[in-house]
């Protein structure tokens, strides 16, 4: 089974340039499907001249996505939204979305699917509107295009992630380093370049269809643990305080209301409900080992991008190596 070329929904995000990136390197010819293009420009420069091309599609409408699928071999979707915004709600754009790509992609003799979902995603019995979609959106996906590979990665890091980037930025302005409760959940950061892999891994092997692949770096944190991790490799010494859940919850909502504006909340309080909880890759789960990839570990990637946040700044030669 031959595959040329690919469609990528949510190419301009953290994951999907990734993917995008991935996938050039690969030679693949790429169509990054994405809402507003003007957000995406940058994604060309990951391939040759003429190999990505941008092409507008809302997953609000089926038929736009109808046209982004159009001639593809293979479809990812990428697409997901960290807070609900108008009409980007969590049902319209994880679940709605979802089912309009999955039947697209039938519709249109596509060969391969390929889902980025998350860990936690299949637990039926969440509240958490965020994950409620994210199983939603799985069941779409599935149910519409019963051969698609789903991907679940654990908490992504990389350049200007919402991991170590964010505390590192707290931890360099604020006199604390906030956790939510007392830091004991425990997560297993996975290096966005390497999704990029799992995909492109994935694509070449026929066997990974209607397969779940939990995607989780080689080391497990607790929070409290990433939180000194980040002290270390910024050189700076601050005390790490816990603040009860209820309290973060609380502040995360009045956050979201800022959303409301145009404005990114820092944290929500969904976010605020799911670092509650340990966020891992489950025993006898399908992993990078069965696609033949070596995880990066934090501590091999985090000084390519944290040393800014340095006493000093990155040319600190006093900073650890």
């Amino acid at each position: 089974m031959t595959i040329r070329q690919i469609t990528v929904f949510g190419g301009s995000g953290f994951v999907g340039r990734a993917i995008v990136q991935a996938l050039a390197r690969e030679g693949y010819m790429i169509r990054v499907a994405v809402r507003r293009i003007g957000l995406a420009n940058g994604v060309k420069a990951f391939g040759d001249v003429g190999q990505i091309n941008l092409m507008q599609a809302n997953l609000r409408m089926p038929a736009s996505i109808a046209l982004a699928v159009a001639g593809s071999d293979a479809v990812v979707n990428a697409a997901g939204i960290p807070f609900p915004r108008g009409r980007q709600t969590y049902q319209a754009v994880h679940a709605d979305g979802a089912r309009h790509i999955a039947d697209a992609c039938r519709a249109a003799g596509v060969k391969r699917l390929i889902h980025i979902s998350g860990i936690g995603a299949d637990n039926r019995s969440s509240r958490n509107a965020y994950i409620k979609s994210k199983v939603a959106a799985e069941d779409a996906i599935v149910g519409g295009f019963t051969s698609a590979t789903i991907l679940r990665p654990s908490v992504v890091f990389g350049p200007n992630d919402v991991l170590f980037t964010r505390l590192a930025g707290i931890a360099s302005t604020a006199p604390i380093v906030p956790l939510i409760g007392d830091g004991s959940a425990r997560v297993q950061p996975v290096f966005s370049a390497d999704v990029g892999r799992a995909v492109v891994a994935a694509l070449k092997r026929p066997d990974t269809a209607r397969t779940v692949f939990e995607l989780g770096g080689p080391r497990i944190y607790s929070y409290r643990e990433i939180a000194r991790l980040v002290l270390l490799e910024i050189d700076r010494r601050k005390p790490i305080v816990g603040v009860p859940a209820p309290l973060m919850k609380l502040a995360g909502f009045f956050a979201q209301q800022i959303g409301r504006l145009g404005l990114t909340p820092p944290l929500t309080a969904d976010q605020v409900e799911l670092m509650c909880h340990d966020n891992i890759v489950r025993p006898g789960a399908n992993t990078f080992a069965m696609l033949g990839i070596e995880p990066a570990a934090p501590e091999a990637i985090l000084p390519t991008y944290l040393d800014r946040f340095r006493v000093g700044g990155r040319y600190n030669q006093h900073a650890p190596a």
